[in-house]
């Protein structure tokens, strides 16, 4: 009863110890999530701080170029101007030649002091009433002869959204003459704000300072025409703050995206331009920010992946008074493991058992095991070194890399077709199956039991097999009078040639050769000597076509094909001149043929590019048609297919003639 207590103070004092440790883990974690948190916040910021800058200096860029097709503006207007002062009539070819060379501008005019256009550079726009736009009444109300003033955005006669600079044009003695002004293009300053657009989210306008949009990129996102001046827009903001740049963030009004905005007033001092111009430069929030909340969770799971090794560790660490339990477990597995090792060995008898010793890279082998590679048995390991040196040379790969697998634990065994050097000097064929049949606490492999079993006999077996099923394959596409490819070849290869054109562009020849009255042939001399006859004209044009872009196939009878690869009917013309001579030079006798004593041949050549709306079949068609006609015009000759050849619908043959 007085022990009861001691018994329990050790394993109090343990968990004491253990919820110490654990408070101790939980304290320097929080310490360290803190730390992070505050390190991600200021990366943050800083994310956002650098992208505001670079909007800010986009914004910038897009300003200084606005500012200097401004400043080109308002000089070209005051040259417009004297020109006026100097010349009783303004000349339109001046006011193009002029508009062609500002990439800014769209168009220049000058109007009357009635508002009646009566010179442009666009001739579209002479006589036309422009008393009643903004940039007219502007120029003719404003009392500064200097000021340059910029008109609302709208909608021209040339069915374009623009706004104009306009000055007034003054007699000498100060009474209103005139305007002359200029329409911006709206497709040149889209080019330029499209240039500085450095992602995908980023979007940038020019916007009059009423707020209306004068061009935008992309167009889809903000239309030219819409107005910004909102209650709560970022614009109005910016306005009413009085300063030349603004850097806001925050929801777009009107859209659901919160966005990070640059915007500068653009109304240089010497051009004393009545409206600013605002040049506005954004990028949504979210997109700004999602590589550090990539990085962030990336971080955020490293830190989890850290404190979960790090609570594993000591979960393990306060586990280890469990060792003897473990080396118990460890035991009874170690025996288990003796015991499947026997079994194994039991099954396999009748084989060649074998076991690796991976400490001393040592193999024990049965009789049998030697028996099978003609080595006599024996008591001593042999080295591991000697039993890799019998793989034959094509098999040490794979079987290496089965081994490897398995040793790693990836396979529960592995079982393999390879062969060994016997000690005669040849190669016999073993099937191999192995396992890990001990491994250390760490997991590091330390004993391989295996079988090997003499597959010789099987794999000669299957190898004839094999051969003769490929002698076979090829008496199948092989003509056997001719010792030619014959048709089923003839099918496969168009079918698989056309499929690669198809592929490549490249077009397909194909000569359809025919052996002229060869049923005289067969009546007068028999069809024994007939077969001779296809045999030795098969034979010459073997000799006349070049392997391998030049395939010749018996096509059926006494009619043979050519197809040609990667060739046009000029190519094929010239095989088929060569087959013709080839066969005249044989002088192979033909005693009945109204043509002459020896055989000839009549040739039909064609050539397709393979398209998808063409079939193969018409390739044939187009040869057997010129083939026809070869005959019709005298054998002994070839003729090339025509279009119409080729656009023949696959209905059927064309008779040849006997």
């Amino acid at each position: 009863m007085e022990a009861a207590p001691g018994r329990r103070g050790p394993a109090a004092l343990w968990r004491r110890r253990s919820h110490r440790e654990w408070l101790f883990w939980g304290l320097a974690w929080l310490v360290v999530l803190a730390i992070a948190l505050h390190a991600a916040w200021r990366a943050r910021e800083a994310t956002v701080a650098h992208d505001l800058e670079r909007l800010q200096g986009q914004a910038q860029a897009v300003e200084l170029h606005l500012v200097r097709q401004l400043q080109a503006i308002g000089d070209a207007l005051l040259s417009v101007r004297q020109l006026v002062s100097d010349q009783e009539r303004p000349v339109s070819p001046q006011l193009k030649l002029l508009a062609d060379a500002m990439p800014g501008v769209g168009a220049l005019q000058i109007t009357d002091h009635r508002g009646r256009v009566l010179a442009a550079s666009r001739l579209e726009l002479a006589g036309h009433d422009a008393s009643q736009r903004d940039y007219f009444i502007a120029a003719r109300d404003g009392g500064n002869p200097g000021a340059l003033y910029l008109s609302p955005p709208f909608r021209t006669v040339l069915n374009n959204f623009t706004a104009v600079l306009s000055r007034a044009i003054r007699h000498p003695d100060g009474s209103f003459a005139g305007v002359v002004s200029a329409s911006l293009d709206p497709d040149y300053f889209e080019i330029v704000l499209r240039a500085v657009l450095y992602a995908p989210d980023a979007r940038a306008s020019i916007v009059h300072g009423n707020g209306t949009i004068i061009v935008s990129s992309p167009l889809r996102e903000a239309r030219p025409g819409t107005s910004l001046d909102v209650a709560g827009s970022m614009f109005r903001q910016h306005m009413e703050s009085g300063r030349e740049q603004s850097l806001l963030q925050g929801r777009v009004v009107g859209r659901d995206e919160h966005r990070m905005m640059a915007m500068r007033t653009v109304a240089p001092s010497p051009l004393q331009l009545d409206q600013p111009l605002v040049v506005r430069m954004s990028r949504l929030s979210d997109a700004v920010l999602a590589p550090w909340w990539s990085e962030a969770r990336n971080e955020l799971l490293l830190l989890l992946l850290a404190m979960a090794i790090s609570g594993a560790w000591l979960r393990w660490h306060q586990g280890r008074r469990q060792l003897q339990e473990t080396t118990e477990r460890d035991a009874a597995r170690a025996e288990r493991e003796s015991a499947r090792r026997l079994e194994f060995g039991l099954r396999g008898a009748d084989l060649g058992l074998w076991e690796w010793n991976l400490a001393d890279d040592t193999f024990s082998v049965n009789a049998r095991g030697l028996e099978m590679l003609g080595y006599p048995p024996s008591e001593e390991p042999l080295r591991a070194e000697f039993w890799h040196g019998l793989l034959h040379a094509d098999d040490i790969a794979e079987t290496d890399q089965a081994i490897a697998a398995h040793l790693r634990g990836e396979t529960p065994s592995y079982r393999l077709e390879h062969r060994y050097r016997h000690r005669a000097g040849h190669w016999i064929w073993v099937l191999t199956h192995a396992m890990v049949m001990q491994r250390s606490t760490r997991g590091r492999p330390l004993r391989v039991v295996g079988t090997h079993l003499d597959i010789s006999e099987r794999k000669r077996s299957q190898l004839e097999l094999e051969r003769m099923n490929a002698q076979l394959a090829a008496l199948s596409l092989t003509d056997g009078l001719t010792g030619v490819a014959n048709r089923r070849q003839f099918d496969q290869t168009l079918m698989l040639e056309w499929a690669r054109g198809l592929r490549s562009g490249r077009p397909l020849a194909l000569l359809m050769l025919d052996v002229d009255h060869f049923k005289r042939y067969n009546d007068h001399m028999g069809h024994p000597e007939g077969d001779a006859c296809l045999r030795a004209v098969a034979q010459v044009l073997s000799a006349c076509v070049r392997q391998p872009v030049e395939k010749l196939m018996r096509y059926g009878g006494e009619e043979f094909a050519v197809l040609l690869v990667d060739a046009d009917a000029h190519v094929g013309a010239r095989v088929a001149q060569r087959c013709l001579d080839g066969v005249a030079q044989a002088r192979l006798p033909h005693p009945d043929s109204p043509l002459g004593p020896w055989v000839s041949l009549s040739v039909g050549v064609a050539s397709l590019v393979p398209q998808a709306e063409l079939l193969h079949e018409q390739l044939v068609l187009a040869a057997d048609a010129a083939l026809y006609r070869a005959k019709q015009h005298g054998r002994a000759r070839y003729e090339i297919a025509t279009q119409d050849d080729a656009l023949r619908r696959v209905t059927g043959m064309q008779p040849l003639m006997p």
